[in-house]
């Protein structure tokens, strides 16, 4: 019996000390989570610290007269698709203060490498340089950059170019997207969001733009003529930060970011897509069902983003009211946008910093206010962010529209119908 009374006594001592190990074990994974959530709590904060948008000087600027001059005397286009160049420009919402790179200028419109090289520097040179000069950022400082261009995929990268330019770090994290089309802008945001999740007090550099120079298409397609009627030059900087000290000089805090992608459907898949004509000529086909898959994208987006953004007892109404009346937006709503296309083209990924560089020369982003970016892409792809003003904002004279905000908004005529 002793002998017994023994043995269980040991097994009572095992057992204690096992549990006491379990505890420490589950102590130890306690904190580290807790840490873990810590951290993640307080590098979450994605601040918009500023942004910059590039305006063309006058010399490269294109009035509809001069583009369809350019298209008659190109010498690559019958009198159809010459015709049909001219109503798609005159009916586009496109005004006549737009730009477009020097290779476009030239007859022929030269698409060579180093004309798109050249456009490229033009644009995000420019903007980069004008960010770091107004904020007096060193270089140095910037922890990660992003540059996204859809048609454009140069070797060495948009990125590298960029770190050879201003002489960023050699371990700066450094990324370049292509192929994403028009939503890049917001893709590259999302990007930046999540490495500044990971990584703490860092800044990012995002740098949003398409080339124009060497995607004139020269062939026959309407289809694929409409993106010479539509894109002009132009781009963005975005400069980013989890830095709490940068809070009280940033713009923006991030609250939410939604993805929708729909290229699982080949429907979606192939409305907006490069390919060759039959001719061999490469160019951009833009379907005539973008309305509707844009359409679809842009519900279960906004289904998502509610979700995110609204409070429960908002939630299903807001979404259902939204959905069936197809947002139902009034011209105030979408006058940055209309504004955007008119003065600037379609830009591609940057033209929502245009829209909200003239929502902010206009003095209608308040303190408190919340922003919602919308851009939709090949692929198909819907995304959206959404920006709370965190800061008083004032007037800026290197704000895009500074010099004419005045004479905005104007008449715009009908855009062209299908």
């Amino acid at each position: 019996m002793a002998r017994e009374s023994f043995m269980l006594e040991q097994t009572r001592i095992v057992e204690i000390l096992i549990l006491l190990a379990d505890f420490k074990v589950l102590a130890a994974v306690t904190l580290m989570v807790a840490i873990s959530l810590y951290l993640s709590f307080n590098s979450k904060r994605v601040y918009l610290v500023d942004f910059m948008c590039y305006k063309a000087p006058n010399t490269l600027r294109v009035p509809l007269s001069s583009l369809i001059e350019h298209v008659e005397r190109w010498g690559k286009f019958d009198s159809k698709t010459i015709e049909f160049q001219t109503k798609i420009s005159e009916r586009s919402g496109i005004g006549n203060e737009t730009y477009l790179p020097t290779g476009a200028h030239q007859f022929p419109c030269d698409p060579s490498l180093s004309s798109t090289i050249e456009e490229v520097e033009m644009v995000l040179f420019t903007v980069v340089q004008d960010l770091f000069t107004k904020h007096r950022i060193d270089p140095k400082s910037v922890d990660i950059i992003i540059t996204n261009c859809s048609l454009v995929c140069p070797t060495p990268s948009l990125a590298t170019m960029m770190i050879n330019k201003f002489g960023f770090r050699s371990n700066i994290r450094s990324f370049n997207l292509s192929g994403m089309g028009c939503s890049a802008g917001i893709l590259s945001i999302s990007l930046a969001r999540d490495l500044l999740r990971v990584h703490r007090n860092s800044l990012a550099l995002v740098l949003s733009m398409e080339s124009v120079s060497s995607n004139m298409y020269q062939g026959q397609v309407k289809s694929m003529l409409l993106a010479n009627c539509l894109f002009r030059m132009g781009g963005a900087a975005i400069l980013l930060s989890n830095r709490k000290s940068d809070r009280q000089i940033a713009k923006y805090e991030l609250q939410h970011l939604v993805r929708t992608h729909l290229g699982s459907k080949d429907s979606s898949y192939k409305c907006v897509v490069q390919e060759a004509d039959d001719e061999g000529f490469t160019g951009v086909s833009l379907s005539r069902s973008i309305p509707q898959v844009a359409g679809e994208a842009l519900k279960t987006n906004m289904t998502t983003l509610a979700a995110l953004a609204l409070p429960y007892s908002e939630l299903i109404q807001a979404v259902i009211g939204a959905i069936k009346e197809f947002l139902k937006l009034k011209d105030r709503d979408v006058e940055a946008s209309k504004m955007t296309l008119y003065r600037f083209g379609n830009t591609s990924s940057s033209s929502t910093w245009y829209s909200l560089s003239y929502l902010e020369a206009k003095g209608r982003v308040r303190q408190g206010d919340r922003v919602w970016q919308l851009a939709f892409g090949s692929g198909f792809k819907c995304n959206s962010a959404v920006w709370k003003c965190i800061s008083k904002m004032k007037p800026d004279n290197l704000n895009v529209w500074s010099d004419r905000i005045d004479q905005y908004p104007v008449e715009v005529p009908e855009v062209m119908d299908h």
